[in-house]
């Protein structure tokens, strides 16, 4: 079985100089595989080396274009090596493109450098190796959580991790890993509408604004200069100060989107007040998910941008 590396950097391709972790270039830890077993060929293509809290738009273009030329079907899997401070945004990208490219698609962070013996990205990556030679197809992020768990979060779902190193899913975890695949529940894949391809790449931009609710929010603060759409996220309740956002809402001249609501769950007056006012409420898909879908709606005019969203999970 052949297997595509496709590295970007991250702590997985870091090290450590005395001094501060920094990306070294080349993969580490595909190496170190193939050290050790004889199971599977793997190439590594590097079209990226970069921190992924640095990570721009030229970058996602980048990754995209990686993924898109690498012709998928010469392959059992992709593997992409990624930085864990964005892993969620990362996943969420890569898995809304490719969650239905017919392989599995898997990607691997790590909760420190490689050499750390305490390090979790050689385990992440065995993992993923699992997931492809036993033809999980779809979009997938093995990660090892600080309680010794292997866990398998579809990509789509994966939240940013706080300030402990563990990551956690919108809806749970999907499955956890002991050498086969343990189902914990039904995966979540969201998708975008099939609108990009080999000859019509995406083209991100930074033209989305993603606002994060806070006490005493000032919405005059906020610039709107060659911004397309809003992400407004949302308190855990699903809630947000109306009292500030629905003149904001009423106002911007542009899209705005609210996540995340859950189905089935009774709203708040203030999440009422934002929808009257004509902001869109995004069910049942994390914020993360929600932001790289909402810029991969603005990279296109194939489809407006409400049409865009609303295809489904």
């Amino acid at each position: 079985m052949k297997i595509l590396v496709i590295a970007t950097g991250g702590t997985i391709g870091s090290g450590f100089d005395g001094a501060s972790i920094d990306v070294q270039g080349g993969c580490a830890v595909a190496g170190r595989y193939v050290q050790e077993h004889e199971d599977v060929d793997i190439e590594v293509v590097e079209p990226l080396n970069i921190l992924s809290e640095s990570i721009a738009a030229d970058d996602l273009n980048t990754l995209a274009a990686a993924i898109y030329n690498s012709d998928i079907e010469k392959y059992g899997g992709v593997i992409v090596t990624v930085g864990s401070d964005n892993l969620g945004y990362i996943s969420s990208f890569v898995g809304l493109l490719f969650g239905r490219c017919g392989v599995p698609v898997c990607l691997v962070a790590s909760d420190r450098v490689l050499s750390d013996p305490a390090a979790n990205g050689y385990e992440n990556f065995c993992c993923a190796v699992g997931l492809i030679k036993s033809d999980v197809a779809g979009a997938w992020v093995p990660y090892r959580n600080s309680d010794g768990v292997m866990y398998v979060h579809s990509a789509t779902d994966i939240r940013q991790a706080d300030l402990c190193d563990d990551f956690y899913s919108f809806h749970g975890a999907y499955a956890v890993w002991d050498g086969a695949l343990r189902p914990l529940r039904e995966p979540v894949s969201h998708t975008v509408p099939e609108v990009f391809c080999r000859k019509n790449l995406p083209v991100i931009s930074d033209n989305v604004l993603m606002i994060h609710p806070y006490p005493m929010q000032e919405y005059s603060r906020l610039r709107l200069d060659g911004v397309k759409a809003v992400l407004h996220t949302l308190y855990h309740s699903s809630t947000l100060d109306s009292a500030g956002a629905c003149g904001f809402i009423k106002s911007c001249g542009v899209p705005v989107y609210l996540a995340a609501f859950r189905t089935g769950c009774e709203l708040y007056r203030t999440a009422v007040d934002a929808i009257d006012s004509g902001a869109v409420p995004l069910y049942d898909i994390s914020p993360e998910c929600a932001y790289m879908k909402l810029l991969l709606a603005c990279a296109q005019d194939r489809l407006g941008i409400h049409e865009f969203m609303e295809s489904g999970i």
